[in-house]
């Protein structure tokens, strides 16, 4: 029994098919009559065109504005009424505008009423209008005006002349001024052409093209038979939607398919059906009136979406309309009722109102990706507005528009994607170690992230460079403080052997002179080493109070006259008139200040001058000191006042190498400011202290 009700239905679904393919069929079979009667409506359509008024208007506008841009002296109007000397445009601007765009299409010869020539179009097509050969022109015509500006007209071309005449007359029956110049003040005084012959002409190409462009006329319409057919084969198949199901061995009607909520089924229904019918004359024009598979496909779902609609709606007569609503509609079903879907469906709405507000607010046009965005999202705009301009050709465009897009969204997620690798790969080679790998240049997107990248890179490379030199200063440190530690030490430890043994007074006296030179030279490399290390971890106490700096430098040098002295060294100072106070730690000071000079009494080349300058700069006072080395120096300034750096690269000279770096640290834990500056040979230092308002 089951095997016979499904072979009934399969029965019904090939009864349905067939009925939709014999409504395809037939009004396919229609496309070559309904083709020839849109091309004698389409005919039909042209010829009243070139009977028409506002056509025919064309030509008597045309010979009056030929008319008066030959005649300068046309008269604009009486004295005083304050039109007098305006131009042509100022007058009858709207006439002028339609002139201009008849006038392209136009060829004309304008005679006097003997027959000669005064004027006529620019650029005609090679035939002598005034030799009456109208052969290669759709229409042609001749208007004259007599003495009196009296109007008649003569059609000389034509498809219907006599009928084109008559409407001609009919026009030219109603001549006055007013009816062209609606423009025109009233004070005007235009005079009408007189003593003038117009010849007239509009080759096929030129009148249909300025018919289409400026005249509407529906090629693509369907006659009403055509609509007529449709409506009845509609009518039809919904129909057999009604009455199939009625027929119980075919068990057909309560599929799936025929339950579509009211809604979606009107809508669908809507657009398209809609589409079709609209569309019906532009199809059977495409196809030159035969059908092809294209057309076949697009009524099958034409007939197809009928037979679907009615046999939805079937079911408002098998339940009833209220039950119907009920159960298949969106917004009276049971589940939800029409109030509370309707209030759903406005605090949607708020809540969609609501985000779309925030998101207006939290824009900022000063993000680059928010203008990229809107950028897009405009030339977008743009794009659709000019395609649904085409009507059903922007269908076509669209689909155009889509692949291009498509395509063009593809490549350029493959270039983000393609970038993005690239940026990861550098992160991933930073992250192993490699600083020097290249960041690439051209990201897009990620620029940001490159910029970040490389300011990363950078940095990294930085603290290696810095935790390397660190490294080589610390074997330098220990290095150094080694040598300089064992030089004295292994000093003592010899001279204590000797003294052991020794017996003569003379020599143990010079031995213990040795010692106590040797233990003090230890005891100063410790006590630099000592005050070093506590400038550098700033464990120390300055004792502030108002120091004159030129007198402590005074007494500074007086001390060190003695080694100055032994140096041969020529001093020449230059001191303020004024007193130069610095609230400073006057033992710190006095260290900086000896600490300089014993550097320069130690590597100032011998018999040579050593300028000393001091002097206020603004609110600072400025101590400067310049000198001209023994050795050669091959070293930064910057690097001399590193622990243990001497430019004495031999270690020839006493020395820790401690000097000027604790000149560096007293000077900045003071707030001041030290430098070094090397030219060649010639070497200078200058510290900086705030002075006392």
């Amino acid at each position: 029994m089951d095997t016979k009700l499904k072979n009934r239905h399969k029965l019904a679904v090939v009864l349905i098919i067939l009925t939709l393919l014999m409504a395809t069929a037939n009004i396919t079979s229609y496309y070559g009559l309904y083709e020839n009667q849109m091309k004698e409506e389409q005919e039909n359509s042209r010829q009243a065109m070139l009977r028409s008024e506002d056509f025919l208007r064309q030509f008597v506008q045309a010979s009056w504005v030929i008319y008066l841009e030959e005649d300068r002296d046309v008269s604009w109007g009486e004295e005083g009424t304050g039109y007098a000397g305006m131009s042509l445009e100022d007058v009858i601007p709207s006439t002028l505008q339609e002139y201009d765009e008849f006038y392209p299409y136009l060829e004309y010869v304008m005679a006097d009423g003997d027959s000669d020539v005064i004027s006529q179009s620019v650029a005609p097509t090679g035939e002598d209008l005034t030799e009456g050969d109208f052969s290669n022109y759709a229409i042609a015509l001749n208007l004259s005006y007599d003495g009196n500006g009296e109007a008649d007209i003569r059609v000389r071309k034509g498809p219907d002349r006599a009928e084109i005449a008559r409407e001609f007359r009919r026009v030219l029956n109603g001549l006055e001024a007013g009816d062209y110049w609606g423009e025109m003040p009233s004070e005007y005084d235009i005079p009408m052409p007189a003593n003038r012959e117009f010849t007239f002409a509009m080759t096929e190409g030129n009148l249909w093209t300025y018919l289409e462009e400026h005249f509407y006329y529906a090629d693509d319409l369907l006659p009403g038979d055509g609509q007529t057919h449709i409506f009845g084969l509609s009518l039809l198949v919904a129909a057999a939607a009604l009455l199939y199901p009625l027929v119980k061995s075919f068990n057909t009607g309560d599929e799936k398919v025929f339950r579509a909520p009211l809604e979606v089924v009107c809508i669908a229904a809507v657009l398209v059906i809609t589409a079709v019918c609209v569309n019906a004359g532009w199809m059977i024009r495409r196809s030159d009136g035969v059908a092809g598979p294209l057309d076949l496909a697009v009524w099958f779902l034409y007939f197809a979406v009928v037979y679907w609609a009615a046999g939805n709606l079937r079911r408002i007569f098998v339940l009833g309309p209220i039950p119907y609503f009920k159960e298949y509609s969106l917004l009276v079903s049971q589940k939800c009722g029409i109030r509370k879907g309707v209030k759903e469906a406005w605090e949607t709405m708020g809540r969609w109102r609501k985000r779309a507000m925030d998101t207006l607010l939290d824009l900022k046009l000063s993000d680059v990706n928010n203008r990229m965005i809107l950028k897009v999202v405009g030339l977008n705009f743009v794009i659709l507005a000019v395609i649904t301009c085409f009507w059903y050709y922007g269908l076509i465009l669209l689909v155009i528009y889509s692949a291009v897009l498509f395509y063009f969204l593809r490549g350029y997620f493959r270039d983000i994607r393609e970038k993005y690798d690239r940026l990861n790969i550098a992160a991933a080679a930073i992250a192993n170690g490699d600083l020097k790998t290249e960041i690439p240049a051209d990201t897009g997107l990620f620029e940001p992230v490159a910029e970040s990248l490389q300011k990363i890179q950078e940095g990294f490379g930085k603290a290696v460079e810095e935790e390397v030199k660190s490294q080589r200063m610390k074997t330098e440190l220990i290095t150094n403080v080694s040598h300089d530690l064992k030089t004295p030490l292994t000093a003592i430890i010899t001279y204590v052997d000797l003294l052991k043994k020794e017996e003569d007074p003379g020599k143990q006296k010079e031995y213990v002179e040795v010692l106590e030179k040797k233990s003090q030279r230890l005891k100063v490399l410790i006590e630099d080493l000592f005050e070093i290390s506590k400038a550098g971890s700033g464990n120390v106490k300055l004792e502030l109070m108002d120091v004159d700096v030129v007198n402590l430098f005074k007494q500074v040098k007086l001390e060190l006259e003695d080694k100055i002295k032994k140096a041969d060294l020529d001093f020449r100072c230059s001191y303020p008139e004024e007193k130069l106070t610095v609230r400073l730690d006057s033992q710190k000071t006095y260290r900086i200040f000896e600490n300089l000079l014993v550097n320069i009494v130690k590597y100032a080349m011998p018999h040579t001058r050593v300028f000393i300058e001091i002097l206020r700069e603004d609110d600072q006072a400025v101590i400067r000191m310049k000198n001209i080395s023994e050795q050669e120096l091959n070293i930064q300034g910057q690097e001399l006042t590193e622990r243990f750096v001497r430019g004495d690269a031999a270690r020839n000279t006493e020395g820790a190498g401690l000097g000027l770096a604790i000149v560096k640290s007293f000077v900045e834990l003071q707030g001041g400011e030290f430098g070094i500056e090397i030219d060649g040979d010639l070497f200078k230092t200058q510290v900086r202290f705030r002075v006392l308002c």
